[in-house]
C-alpha cells in the first residue's frame, strides 16, 4: 500500500507524457533541474511557475525525488 495516496492520485492526473518528462527531469543532476526549472519560470504562467516550484521542492527532498521518480513509471504500468 502507497504510504502516500494524495501524492499517487496527484500524479495521476497529469498526461503520460507530462509524467514521463517530469520522470527525466527528476532524475537529472541538481545542476540540469535547475536550468529546468529556470526555463519554466520564463513562461510566467501558473503551469511552468507550479511545475518549476515542485521541481525545486523535490531537488531539496532528495528521498522523496527518488520516490516520486520511481511511482511515475509504476503508474504508467497500471494503467
Amino acid at each position: 500500500m502507497d504510504p502516500n495516496p494524495d501524492l499517487r492520485t496527484l500524479l495521476e492526473t497529469l498526461s503520460p507524457s507530462a509524467r514521463d518528462k517530469l520522470r527525466r527531469v527528476l532524475v537529472m543532476d541538481q545542476a540540469d533541474r535547475d536550468v529546468v526549472a529556470a526555463r519554466l519560470m520564463r513562461f510566467r504562467d501558473e503551469t511552468g511557475d507550479g511545475l518549476a516550484d515542485a521541481i525545486d521542492l523535490l531537488s531539496l527532498h532528495p528521498e522523496l525525488r527518488r520516490r516520486v521518480a520511481r511511482l511515475l513509471p509504476e503508474i504508467d504500468a497500471a494503467g
